[in-house]
């Protein structure tokens, strides 16, 4: 394995003898190999999401009974063909190439007793004569890919392009982590708000002390999968009619919100109404006030009945 990505890194550093454009090109060359298990895996993950309110509804009904529970989920999965692991594959496969990526910098760029002696290359390619020259570096737009950002720079400005090529790669997984999880019609759930959050910091710190080299694999791989992405729901018909759903959704939810009435807002120097009761005899409304002097003159009618009847008798 250790061969066959030097094999292909010396292979495009001899198309263009620059060591970034290599490992660039060497990146899209495993992201072309792994895009049917990535189109496979996104596919399995909208299965997985038309399928969150069955699952909700097993998990209620069997809530005390893990092992049947197991059972149900396993009948659900193969009644819709589902592998609920198929859509880890693309990120848990980028694993084993990037330990190899790490150890390939590593190796390319070793240096016995001060004298450049680069491993995994046969000593005709065109990569290994340009690392025996350059002394073991691998520079590239003048900055050394096989030096890392938290290494010792000399001074901050020959520092800056390292932390830059991180601050990029943070950006850019969050950027592609986000445009994942934005497809989801079900809505994000807490693990994956967890995730947004925890990953893009998780490759930050990873970046800071491995090769700026292997920071290029970073960079170019999740740029190819936020085009790759975007492609797909695009072109591919099982996404592209997800996609139109979701955007229909999303378009329904925005007029609904337009169409209801916003409550009147009081204009200045308004006076508020006057509050009203409703009588429990007749249900009709009264002002209090007016109430309460209908109840006077009533009074007083009967007491000036009552004076007329004295003085007739």
């Amino acid at each position: 394995m250790f061969q066959l990505l030097a094999g292909l890194l010396a292979f495009f550093y001899a198309i263009v003898p620059n060591f970034a454009v290599a490992i660039a090109l060497l990146t899209i060359a495993v992201m072309l190999v792994l895009s049917p298990l990535t189109l496979k895996g996104t596919r399995g993950m909208l299965a997985m999401q038309k399928m969150q309110p069955e699952m909700k509804r097993l998990q209620q009904l069997h809530k005390g009974d893990r092992q049947k529970l197991g059972e149900e989920m396993t009948k659900l999965y193969k009644e819709h063909k589902v592998n609920p692991a198929a859509g880890c594959l693309p990120l848990v496969l980028q694993f084993p190439v990037l330990i190899v990526m790490y150890q390939v910098i590593s190796g390319l760029t070793k240096t016995t007793k001060g004298v450049p002696d680069p491993k995994y290359l046969d000593k005709s390619t065109e990569l290994y004569q340009a690392l025996q020259e350059s002394g073991g570096k691998m520079i590239s737009f003048g900055v050394d890919l096989a030096k890392s950002a938290s290494d010792g720079h000399g001074s901050f400005v020959a520092a800056v392009p390292f932390f830059v090529i991180v601050a990029l790669v943070v950006l850019t997984q969050y950027y592609q982590t986000r445009q994942t999880m934005s497809r989801n019609t079900q809505g994000t759930n807490p693990q994956q708000q967890i995730l947004l959050k925890v990953m893009p910091p998780f490759f930050g710190f990873i970046s800071l002390s491995i090769p700026a080299g292997v920071n290029v694999y970073f960079l170019v791989s999740a740029l190819f999968r936020i085009a790759q992405t975007g492609a797909m729901y695009r072109f591919d018909p099982t996404l592209k009619a997800h996609a139109q759903r979701h955007a229909k959704e999303i378009e329904a939810k925005v007029t609904d919100v337009k169409a209801k009435p916003k409550p009147a807002k009081p204009s200045r120097g308004s006076v508020p109404a006057k509050t009203t009761k409703a009588t429990p005899s007749n249900g009709r409304v009264t002002n209090t006030k007016a109430a309460a002097s209908a109840k006077r003159n009533a009074s007083r009618n009967k007491q000036r009945s009552k004076r007329r009847a004295k003085k007739g008798r």
